[in-house]
């Protein structure tokens, strides 16, 4: 890519001068490495069968396709690789994800959509993904953190997360969010989780290497992320530190969201900031320590 280039270009110069310091080298932070796959625009785009394996950036990165089905595939990253993610699908229609096993050194199977569109016309819609399994990643099925472009109709079905940072991760922040809505997820299994088995954060920020993050929202956030109408029936979770995370804006909670036959083994239960209507149907959570459910968050809970 033109930036990898340029990277190179810059490191090269810095070798020949012998009185470089660290921070001649700070600007080759900025150069991305480049993807290994990307597929921008078309219809009708196949991929069956493919091995994908240490990409220095995104792995596979299919880009405003109509039509497209990615099955059979098999994507390797590192645990350590950064940005390392594996197949991010952004802003395409009519989707199908079926039998890839992945590995990731970031999010695992992720779906990003970003622009000016209006609610009732999603960049990204109409998503099956289907008898996957995610092994380490940060997130075994993954939205965001782009999200402005709006998502609609996405089901995830008999799907296996296994050892993720995070089993099922929705994130996004002012400024690149928007609304998704219609999110079927059912028939999941996890184990050994390492953090949240369930999470949504509308506050995410991505931090490149050498920056810290910043300090809460903007004084007037524009591009507010909207997270409404999930729906998470089957769900079961063998060892995660928390058990579901909610954290919503409080001029923009996460809601309306429902949790049918749910069974989470977890050290903590449930942690939620700005929430409304969530409705839990049959739903276990067996922690080690704390209430379940906590009492700042029960009054916008429904237990069934």
């Amino acid at each position: 890519s033109r930036e990898a280039m340029g990277g190179e270009a810059l490191l090269k110069k810095l070798k020949n001068k012998p009185d470089a310091t660290a921070e001649d080298y700070l600007p080759a932070r900025d150069f991305l490495r480049p993807k290994m796959v990307v597929i921008n625009g078309g219809k009708n785009v196949l991929l069956d069968g493919p091995t994908f394996r240490n990409s220095p950036n995104f792995a596979v990165n299919p880009k405003g396709i109509t039509n497209l089905t990615v099955r059979n595939c098999t994507i390797h990253n590192d645990y350590w690789a950064q940005n390392g993610d594996a197949l991010d699908i952004s802003a395409c229609q009519n989707v199908v994800v079926y039998h890839c096993l992945v590995n990731a050194g970031d999010d695992g199977i992720c779906m990003k959509s970003s622009g000016d569109r209006a609610p009732d016309n999603p960049a990204l819609r109409n998503v099956l993904i289907a008898d996957c399994t995610v092994g380490q990643s940060h997130g075994g099925f993954v939205i965001g953190s782009n999200t402005d472009g709006g998502m609609q109709n996405i089901w995830v079905t008999d799907c296996r997360f296994l050892g993720s940072d995070i089993g099922v991760r929705v994130k996004s922040n002012a400024g690149r969010g928007g609304l998704v809505s219609n999110i079927y997820v059912d028939n999941i299994t996890m184990r050994n989780i390492l953090h949240e088995a369930i999470l949504f954060d509308t506050y995410y920020e991505d931090v490149p290497a050498g920056r810290e993050k910043g300090s809460g929202l903007p004084a007037t956030p524009t591009k507010v992320p909207d997270f409404q109408q999930f729906h998470f029936n089957n769900i079961t979770c063998q060892g995660a530190e928390v058990a579901m995370y909610f954290r919503g804006l409080p001029q923009q909670p996460v809601h309306d969201l429902t949790f049918t036959n749910v069974s989470i083994q977890a050290d903590k239960g449930v942690e939620a900031e700005s929430i409304h209507n969530l409705t839990f149907q049959n739903v276990q959570l067996n922690v080690a320590q704390g209430p379940a459910i906590p009492a700042t968050a029960a009054k916008e809970i429904k237990v069934l």
